[in-house]
Parts: C-alpha cells; structure tokens; sequence
C-alpha cells in the first residue's frame, strides 16, 4: 500500500507539467505514423511498429528510474521519503509502478494507434499488448539496476542507452540466424531476456500463436525481472548522506 501512495506521489509532475504530457502521446503517436509510412505491407508495419515500442520502452526504461531517483536526490525529495515508514523494497516498489504506468499509458497510445490505421496480425492483440508491457516491466527493473550504481546524470543515461541498444540489437541479430552455430554467442543469446520477447513477438505476430505456447520464455523473463529488483534492493544505499 505504501508503494502505491509513493507513486501517486511521484506521478503528480506528470499531470502539473504540460510538456510530459505531450511527450507520453505525440512520441508514440510519431512512432506508429513514421512506421506505417516506411512499411507497406500489414505484418511488416505490425512487426515494425512492435519492435521499435520494444526497443524505445527498454531505453527509456532503463534511464527514466535512474534520473528520476536522482532528481529525488538534489530536490531533496528523498530526505522526505526516509521520514515516511517505507522500506527500500517498497521504495523500489513505488518507483517502479510510477515509471511503468507511464510507459504502459505510451504502449497503449501505440496500440489505439495501430487500431487507427487497421493494421491487423494472426495472433492476438491482447498478447502482443502483454509481451510489450512484460518488456516495460523487465526495462524499469533493469534501470533500478542504474539508479543504484550511477550518481550523474551522464551516467546513467550512458548506461541505459547503451545497454538497451546493445540487448535489442543482439537479440535482434540472434533472432535473425546470424549466429547460428557460432557456439558460445549463441548461447548467450539464448538468455538474453530480449531475445525470448523478440521471439514472443515474431510468434505472435507472424504465426498467430498463443502467448501460452512461450510459458519458458516468460518464465525466464519474469525470473530476470525478480533477480533484477532484489539486487537493486541489496545494493541501494539506505542513507541521505550518501545520495547528497
């Protein structure tokens, strides 16, 4: 209960600031139009549009809680956090759900979209919705990761950007063949959470299969998701001196 008031909390700047609006809705607005431009045939545009929401959601993911627990740290926002009875996992917690609604909001602005423009697939809506929203998730867990380590702004943009890039683009190359048979790079794909979302997507999309078919690859994502969010716990430090 007490992570959801400090989302609440945290989310009040979305609806005080006229600019965060417009960005939640014309960013993905864009994205949809841009794509459906590029790409001329129905699957091509479905897929499209899915990979570049994966692919924009996980940057956007991973730096938006690093930059937001650092603001908390020079508005002094987090002293008053410490005096509320809250512990670090509830912290985490609040934190999380305030970034994921606001990403979850942009994912189904896309969605409402990809209605506007018709543009249909095999498989189903609601399971592409939910693959994209795991990967929001598995994005917000990984930038807890950044908010722990990083103490600038420049670092943990860096840091993000760099690892959202570096996931999407191996698990995308991984999902293309182009290491087959190459042995230990193809293993690491096989665990890149990425990959087994790219794979859900290219199923979904392509083959019109049920999200129940990929119970593995949800597992395993929702496995890194955890092992995420209690390392992130473990290593945040619990003291304003140290966040200052």
């Amino acid at each position: 209960m007490k992570a959801f008031i400090l989302a609440k909390y945290t989310s009040k700047d979305l609806f005080r600031d006229k600019t965060n609006i417009l960005w939640i809705v014309a960013v993905p607005a864009g994205l949809v139009v841009l794509r459906n431009l590029a790409a001329r045939e129905m699957l091509e545009r479905a897929f499209g549009i899915a990979a570049i929401v994966l692919m924009f959601m996980l940057i956007i993911g991973c730096t938006g809680v690093g930059l937001a627990i650092l603001d908390m740290r020079r508005s002094g926002t987090f002293k008053r956090i410490l005096i509320m009875p809250i512990s670090k996992t509830g912290y985490f917690l609040g934190m999380a759900l305030d970034l994921f609604g606001k990403l979850g909001i942009m994912v189904g602005i896309i969605f409402i979209m990809m209605f506007i423009y018709r543009i249909t697939i095999p498989g189903s809506w609601v399971d592409l919705l939910i693959v994209l929203l795991v990967a929001v998730l598995f994005s917000v867990a990984l930038g807890l990761n950044y908010a722990t380590l990083s103490k600038s702004v420049f670092a943990t943009i860096g840091l993000g950007m760099a690892t959202g890039l570096a996931l999407f683009n191996f698990a995308d190359w991984h999902s293309g063949g182009r290491f087959a048979g190459t042995g230990l790079v193809e293993t690491i794909g096989d665990h890149n959470p990425v990959y087994h979302l790219l794979r859900m997507m290219l199923g979904i999309i392509f083959d019109g299969a049920p999200l129940g078919h990929y119970h593995p690859e949800v597992i395993t994502i929702f496995l890194w998701i955890v092992g995420l969010f209690l390392t992130s716990v473990a290593l945040y430090h619990w003291r304003v001196e140290k966040m200052l």
